[in-house]
């Protein structure tokens, strides 16, 4: 089975060390030196700008950000992207690396915005190719807590449609499993899906993984010692069985009888081991074939659902669009009818967090000519484009209402 990798990590202080590790001034004992020259930065960084922690800073800097920075705030997120070993060398292999990075940089911008992206380093020197991506969480919007505050006159003076630096809004639960499902369906072209959602596997940070695998390392160098030692052990017995039984047939074989006694309670120790060890391999194995058993059904039903209605494949990215911006699937299903929909209230970004109150806003879904899938218009207008020009349309009248109530206050 092949499955995509997303993994998010809240990063401390300047995370100056793991810059040095996504940018190699640290080699890592796990790469192979002889193949960094296929490491490649997916991002330009700003002119002056010469690496990923002073990038991670000028975004700090040009965020108009109204609040100080605090000392233990989260100030960047490390983003981990890949897929299953085996199909991200297949996809390697077949030259279509290029295509995947570049839908991975999609995904990235149009999920966290294209300016809170400062870097994306491709990794070709470790086992599996991978990206690392890292974030500024710089979001706009009222704050969660704020919308409890019982005090309204305090709530007022603070402008809620700022830039806020807020970590918590990015690596919130829902969001957290938003991401997982829109990053697998970025992916599916590649023959990669989504993980089993639910599942206890916990996520490790980047450093704790390098540290295990050390550890482990350690332990089988140990391991390894130890079995030298008492093959080395077993061979020095029989070797000293040998001399024994030589001089014991000229005087007596009781001597000869115990090392042979003794050998033989080692060797039966030994089976033990052997089988306890064997043992613990088959309930391991027995786990991961009922996993991949559930797994299995699974995609055969998704694949037998899209044998008899492929049509789903391509309208799945539509229900998943009209889902995030708050649509009922009434609404849903009649779009996918082709019908044209015209809906009052609100309509939610999940790229900007946050909603714009429409009246009448008609919707369609069409059919790209050029690319040949479906598309989703709102106003004739392709949706992403429209709730961009939306979200500017309202930092512009946000603006202008500062202003007013600026100038209103100086003419008093």
């Amino acid at each position: 089975m092949s499955y995509t990798v997303l993994h998010l990590e809240k990063a401390k202080g300047n995370d100056s060390g793991m810059s040095a590790h996504i940018e190699r001034t640290i080699h890592p004992k796990n790469a192979d030196a002889s193949r960094i020259h296929l490491n490649k930065e997916m991002i330009s960084y700003p002119e002056g700008i010469k690496n990923r922690t002073s990038s991670i800073q000028y975004r700090l800097d040009n965020a108009n950000l109204k609040r100080k920075i605090g000392t233990n705030q989260v100030r960047a997120i490390r983003i981990m992207l890949s897929g299953t070993h085996e199909t991200m060398k297949a996809i390697e292999k077949n030259k279509q690396l290029d295509n995947w990075c570049k839908d991975n940089l999609n995904w990235l911008k149009e999920t966290y915005g294209e300016e809170n992206l400062v870097s994306a380093v491709l990794h070709m020197d470790e086992k599996t190719p991978h990206i690392h991506a890292t974030i500024v969480p710089i979001v706009t919007g009222e704050r969660r807590k704020a919308k409890k505050d019982n005090n309204p006159q305090i709530y007022k003076k603070k402008n809620s449609n700022g830039n806020r630096l807020c970590a918590d809004d990015i690596m919130a639960r829902n969001k957290l499993k938003h991401y997982q499902n829109t990053y697998a369906v970025a992916m599916a072209k590649y023959g990669l899906r989504r993980g089993i959602e639910g599942s206890e596997a916990k996520h490790i940070s980047t450093s704790e993984y390098y540290r295990n695998l050390h550890e482990q390392n350690q332990q089988l160098e140990q391991e390894k010692n130890q079995k030298q030692s008492e093959l080395k052990a077993i061979e020095k017995n029989i070797s000293s069985k040998r001399i024994v039984e030589n001089f014991a047939n000229a005087i007596t074989g009781s001597k000869t009888k115990k090392l042979e006694q003794e050998n033989e309670q080692m060797k039966k120790e030994m089976n033990i081991l052997r089988i306890d060890n064997d043992r613990e391999k088959g309930k391991i194995q027995d786990s991961v074939s009922k996993l991949e058993n559930t797994l299995e059904k699974q995609n055969k039903v998704f694949d037998k659902v899209l044998q008899y209605h492929p049509e789903v494949k391509d309208s799945l990215p539509i229900v998943i669009e009209c889902e995030k911006m708050g649509l009922p699937p009434e609404l849903i299903k009649k779009l996918l009818e082709k019908q044209e929909i015209h809906i009052s209230g609100e309509i939610y970004s999940s790229r900007h967090f946050k909603s714009f109150k429409v009246e009448s806003l008609k919707l369609s879904v069409e059919t790209d000519q050029k690319e040949k899938n479906k598309i989703l218009k709102i106003a004739g207008v392709e949706s992403q484009k429209w709730l961009e020009e939306k979200y500017k349309e309202s930092l512009r009248f946000n603006s202008s209402k500062c202003y007013e109530v600026i100038n209103s206050r100086i003419k008093r």
